[in-house]
């Protein structure tokens, strides 16, 4: 659903976040247990998973589909993600993975370039984050960014995302985490990140792709946060 733009700087903060991550309130789901949700769990388009990508911008596609496979064990399809100019842009984000930052030490995703992509990079991924982990105030609001690494083409990657390093952006209005991280921002472990800020709580995590990166054709799958997996199937 697309919101208006407010004047207020700290409530056009919050509906940024608030539309990155698809939630239809800003509290933290965190009475599953430190380390979340256990299983695998399939996502479709009628089965949602609470995944949502409000944030969407220019004319670029999401579409669950079975046209580039899968990877090992991960069914037939995937989620694909098209964003065929600079100023396009999708995401994808559930709040059920919402609570402590050690939820995410060993997460992980797959992730694959269509060949026919003039763009060499891959599909993100993004936690949404409240810094103290209080109530949820404008100003507290951040997105932990992980850039993957680039990949062959027509081949299927999986990225520890847990074991990487991410840029971590104040999310100020419409302001661009992707674009600010891809640009040079400083990157630090989630190990370094969770010392420096121990209250950091996640809302929401998934992936984006876009904000600079026109004509990638890209797809994820088997994205891994704590015990949960979620497998993208067309149906």
């Amino acid at each position: 659903m697309r919101r208006r733009r407010r004047r207020n700087g700290a409530v056009a903060a919050a509906l940024a976040v608030a539309a990155l991550v698809g939630l239809a309130s800003l509290q933290p789901a965190l009475a599953i247990g430190p380390f979340g949700p256990s299983g695998r769990v399939t996502v479709t388009p009628t089965a949602s998973n609470q995944f949502a990508g409000t944030l969407d911008e220019g004319s670029g596609s999401r579409e669950y589909t079975a046209r580039h496979g899968a990877p090992p064990d991960g069914g037939t399809g995937a989620l694909e993600l098209r964003t065929p100019g600079d100023g396009d842009k999708r995401q994808y984000a559930t709040d059920e993975v919402a609570g402590p930052l050690s939820r995410f030490t060993d997460a992980s995703y797959w992730a694959y370039r269509d060949p026919a992509s003039s763009s060499g990079q891959m599909p993100s991924f993004a936690i949404a984050v409240d810094v103290n982990g209080s109530t949820l105030e404008a100003r507290d609001l951040y997105v932990l960014t992980y850039l993957p690494d680039r990949a062959p083409a027509g081949t299927w990657t999986r990225y520890d995302v847990g074991a990487g390093t991410f840029c971590l952006t104040h999310q100020i209005g419409r302001v661009d985490a992707y674009r600010q991280c891809r640009d040079g921002g400083e990157q630090r472990t989630l190990k370094q990140i969770m010392a420096e800020y121990p209250q950091m709580t996640a809302y929401a995590a998934g992936f984006n792709q876009g904000g600079g990166d026109g004509g990638l054709v890209g797809a994820v799958d088997l994205m891994q946060v704590g015990g949960r997996v979620y497998d993208f199937e067309p149906a």
